[in-house]
C-alpha cells in the first residue's frame, strides 16, 4: 500500500541474514477477506481513516498534549508516508538458507508471515515460518500453505472426531479449505453460505449439506436428527453478533464453537449456558504465531509438548495437498503476473470479489539475479562541500517520527542512503528525503566512501555489531541506545574505538533544556548527590522491547537511559544493588526493578523502573537532593528548585523536550569537527555496565561491582 492505494513499486531486495531464509517467489496467494480489510482500513483521507479508528485520534491528541503540535504533525506525516507490504502466504525457491538447518539453495519452499512472506519477487522469512514443498505439489498450490494452516488450526481447535457432524459457516477461501480438511478427518460436513455458487462448490469438495443462512439453524437441527452439531466453525466476517448466536443455536449440548473470521463475540448467555458449549479461539497458523522467540528467534516448541506448531501445520497442509485430500485449484478464480497486482486488488474491491487469487513471478530469474536497489537520484542542487553525508540504518516509527524531522531541520546535512531489513520501509522513507536511495545491506552503506555519519536506529540486538563495523570503517557513528546487550558486545565496540571513539550514543536526556538547567544548579551545591529517578513505563508484554533477543528487556533496553542520566549528575559508578518484581507470566525478561547505584564520591542514585503502573501517570520524574537544596524535574516539562532559605523557583515548558534534536545536532557538529563526540562511547559503556550489573544483582541478591572495559582502565563520567 502506498498513499492509500495498492501499487507495484521497486524496492531494494532483502539481503541474506542469519536465521532467515531468502526465497525467490514463484507464487503468492491473496487472501481476499484479510487483504481487502487491510486495504480498506489504510485507504482514503486522514479524516476518513480517523473516523474508522477513533482510538488513533485519541492517541494523536494525547501525543499533541505531551509533545506539541509540530512534533505530532511530523509523527503523523511519517506514519502516513510509510509503505505497507501486502500479503502473507507465498512459495518459491531458496536463494540463501541463512544457516537454517534443513534447507538448501534451490529447494522448493512455502513461506508465511505478514510483513515477511509478502507479494514480492524476493522475501526473507525466519526459518520457523518456512516449510519444504513436496514434489507432488505445484508452487502455485503451495502458495496457499499459510491460509491452509489457518484453516487446519481452526479444525484442530474444534477437535473433530471420526464421524462427527461439523458445520462451517462461511464458504469463502478459508471455509472451503476447512470443509476439505474436515472431510479428510472423517467428519460429516454442512456448509452455510449466502452465495449459491460457493454452496455448489462446497458440495463438489465434499460437503454433505449446504444451505443459505436463512433457515440454517432448522436445517442443521434436521440434519443432526434434533441433536445439534458437534462443532461449528465460523469462517465468515460480520459486524453483527447474529452470526455467532445462530452458530451457538446449531450446537448440541457440550458442543464446540470456533470463531475464525472477524466477528463480534457478543454471545447471548442463555443458549450458551443451556448447551454448556465451549467457545475456542483459533490463533492464526497455530502455536508460535505472535511469539517473537518462535517466529524471529528460531526457538521451536518441543514436539512432545506442542504437537502442532505453526510450522508443523504448514507441513501437514502441504502433505494433504500432496495426497490429494485437499485441492486448491477449484478455489483460484484469478491468476495474474505480479506486474498486474493492482488489477487483482481492483477485483477484490468489486461487487463479486474472486474466491481466491494468485500472483505469479519468474522465480528462476529472481534467484539468478536479485533485484538491484534503485539508482541514486542526484543530490539537491547547490549542496555544500562541507555537508555531512548520512547513512540512516533503520527506518522504524521512532526514526521516521523523531530523527528524520530533526535531520530535515538541520543545516548542512544530506541523507544519502536509507537501509532497512524490509526494503519497503527503506524505500518509503527514502522517498521523503531528497536524493536518498534505499537499500537492505548495511555493509554497503558503511563501506560507501561518501558517507560521513552512520546513524544506527535498528532493533537493539544489532547495535553493537553495526557500530563496531562503522568505527572500523572510519565513520562517525550515532547509535541509539543501548550500545549492546552483552559484555562481549560492549567490548567489541570498545576495541574498535576506545574512549576517544568518534561515536555519539542516543542518551538524549542529558541535552534536554530543563535537564541542563538542573545540572547547572546542582553543580553549584556541595556534597554528595542523593537522586531518585522514577520511571512509569507500562507496555504490552508482546512489545519487542521485552523480547530477550531483539530488545534485551527493559533494564538493558531502556533503563540504561536513566542510568546514564544518574551517572552524568553523580559521577563514576562503583557498585550496584538491585531487586525486581517477578515478571508477568510468559515474560522472560525483568520488567520492573529498583536499582541503587553507589558512586565514587559517596553519591547514591536509585532508579525505580516500573512496568506495572497506570498510563495516566506521567512517565518520568527526577528528584535530586544536595547540600540542603532540592530539585524536581517532572517529565521534562517542569523543573522546581527549592533553596535553603525557603526559596522556590519553577520553570515550565510548553512542550516536552527530551533533547533529541539537540543531541542529533551535536552528533552532526562532531562529525564536521566542530564539537566533541559526547555523550560518547565511554558513557555508553558505563551505563550499559550498570545495567548488566543490575541484572546480575537481581539474580544473585548481592551488590555487584561496575566492570570497566576489557583491557582498559576504569571508565568515568
Amino acid at each position: 500500500m502506498r498513499k492509500g492505494a495498492p501499487q507495484v513499486v521497486d524496492v531494494p531486495a532483502p539481503s541474506p541474514a542469519p536465521g532467515y531464509v531468502l526465497v525467490a517467489t514463484a507464487a503468492s496467494a491473496i487472501s481476499p477477506g484479510t487483504e481487502r480489510s487491510v486495504v480498506q482500513a489504510t485507504s482514503g483521507s486522514l479524516a476518513a481513516r480517523a473516523i474508522r479508528t477513533p482510538k488513533l485520534v485519541l492517541q494523536t491528541l494525547e501525543h499533541a498534549r505531551k509533545h506539541g503540535l509540530r512534533d505530532t504533525a511530523e509523527a503523523v506525516r511519517g506514519a502516513v508516508a510509510q509503505d505497507l507490504a501486502l500479503g502473507y502466504s507465498c512459495a518459491g525457491l531458496v536463494v540463501d538458507t541463512g544457516g537454517v538447518p534443513g534447507f538448501h539453495v534451490g529447494q522448493r519452499v512455502a513461506c508465511a508471515g505478514a510483513g515477511l512472506a509478502n507479494h514480492a519477487e524476493l522475501v526473507s522469512v525466519p526459518g520457523n515460518l518456512v516449510a519444504a514443498v513436496p514434489e507432488e505439489v505445484s508452487l502455485r498450490d503451495a502458495s496457499f500453505a499459510t491460509v491452509g494452516a489457518i484453516a487446519l488450526q481452526a479444525v484442530r481447535r474444534a477437535e473433530p472426531a471420526l464421524g462427527e457432524r461439523v458445520v462451517v459457516v462461511g464458504l469463502g477461501l478459508l471455509g472451503l479449505l476447512a470443509v476439505q480438511i474436515l472431510r479428510a478427518a472423517g467428519c460429516h460436513v454442512a456448509g452455510v453460505e449466502p452465495l449459491e455458487g460457493r454452496r455448489r462448490l462446497a458440495e463438489r469438495l465434499g460437503a454433505d449439506l449446504v444451505m443459505p443462512p436463512d433457515g440454517a439453524v432448522d436445517g442443521v437441527t434436521g440434519w443432526t436428527q434434533g441433536v445439534g452439531a458437534d462443532a461449528v466453525l465460523v469462517a465468515a466476517s460480520s459486524g453483527s453478533d447474529a452470526l455467532v448466536n445462530d452458530a451457538v443455536a446449531m450446537l448440541r449440548r457440550k458442543g464446540r464453537l470456533v470463531p475464525v473470521g472477524d466477528v463480534p463475540l457478543s454471545v447471548e448467555r442463555t443458549p450458551l449456558y443451556e448447551r454448556e458449549a465451549d467457545i475456542r479461539i483459533s490463533t492464526s497458523y497455530g502455536p508460535g504465531r505472535y511469539d517473537p522467540t518462535y517466529e524471529h528467534g528460531g526457538l521451536d516448541y518441543p514436539l512432545p509438548y506442542v504437537r502442532w506448531t505453526a510450522n508443523r501445520n504448514m507441513d501437514e497442509f502441504l502433505r494433504l495437498l500432496a495426497r490429494g485430500s485437499v485441492d486448491v485449484a477449484p478455489l483460484v478464480d484469478l491468476e495474474l503476473p505480479v506486474e498486474r497486482a493492482s488489477e487483482a486488488y481492483a477485483a477484490l474491491a468489486g461487487e463479486r470479489p474472486p474466491l481466491g487469487a494468485v500472483l505469479v513471478y519468474d522465480a528462476e530469474r529472481s534467484a539468478r539475479a536479485p533485484a538491484a536497489p534503485p539508482q541514486p537520484r542526484p543530490a539537491p542542487a547547490g549542496a555544500a562541500r562541507d555537508t555531512a553525508v548520512v547513512a540512516l540504518i533503520g527506518a522504524g516509527s521512532f526514526t521516521r517520527g523523531t530523527h528524520v524531522p530533526n535531520l530535515l531541520r538541520s543545516g548542512g546535512v544530506r541523507v544519502k542512503t536509507v537501509v532497512s531489513r524490509r526494503g519497503t520501509s527503506a524505500a518509503a522513507l527514502a522517498g521523503t528525503l531528497d536524493g536518498a536511495t534505499a537499500d537492505t545491506d548495511p555493509a554497503a552503506a558503511i563501506a560507501d566512501p561518501d558517507i560521513d555519519l552512520v546513524m544506527i536506529t535498528t532493533r537493539h540486538d544489532t547495535h553493537a555489531e553495526l557500530a563496531a563495523e562503522a568505527l572500523r570503517a572510519g565513520k562517525a557513528v550515532f547509535v541509539e541506545k543501548p550500545l549492546g546487550l552483552t559484555r562481549e558486545e560492549l567490548d567489541r565496540v570498545w576495541v574498535e574505538g576506545g574512549a576517544a571513539a568518534r561515536l555519539v550514543i542516543g542518551f538524549n536526556r542529558r541535552l534536554a533544556p530543563l535537564a541542563r538547567k538542573l545540572e547547572g544548579e546542582l553543580r553549584g551545591a556541595a556534597g554528595p548527590v542523593h537522586l531518585l529517578y522514577r520511571v512509569n513505563a507500562p507496555v504490552a508484554p508482546e512489545h519487542w522491547l521485552n523480547d530477550p533477543i531483539e530488545g534485551g528487556g527493559r533494564i538493558l533496553g531502556e533503563a540504561c537511559h536513566m542510568f546514564d542520566f544518574a551517572n552524568w549528575l553523580c559521577g563514576r559508578p562503583e557498585r550496584v544493588h538491585a531487586s525486581a518484581l517477578p515478571p508477568p507470566p510468559g515474560l522472560q525478561t525483568v520488567e520492573s526493578a529498583s536499582v541503587t547505584i553507589q558512586y565514587a564520591d559517596g553519591s547514591v542514585a536509585t532508579v525505580l523502573y516500573s512496568g506495572v503502573g497506570s498510563t495516566e501517570l506521567p512517565k518520568e520524574r527526577v528528584e535530586a537532593l544536595r547540600g540542603g537544596r532540592a530539585w524536581i524535574l517532572d517529565d521534562f516539562r517542569s523543573l522546581i528548585s527549592l533553596g535553603i532559605g525557603g526559596e522556590r523557583t519553577e520553570e515550565t515548558s510548553a512542550r516536552q523536550d527530551k533533547g533529541h534534536g539537540a543531541l542529533l545536532a551535536r552528533a552532526l557538529d562532531a562529525t564536521r569537527g566542530a564539537a566533541a563526540f559526547e555523550p560518547g562511547l565511554e558513557a555508553a559503556y558505563t551505563a550499559q555496565s550498570v545495567a548488566l550489573a543490575a541484572l546480575e544483582s537481581i539474580s544473585s541478591g548481592t551488590a555487584v561491582e561496575v566492570a570497566p572495559p576489557t583491557g582498559g582502565g576504569r571508565v568515568g563520567s
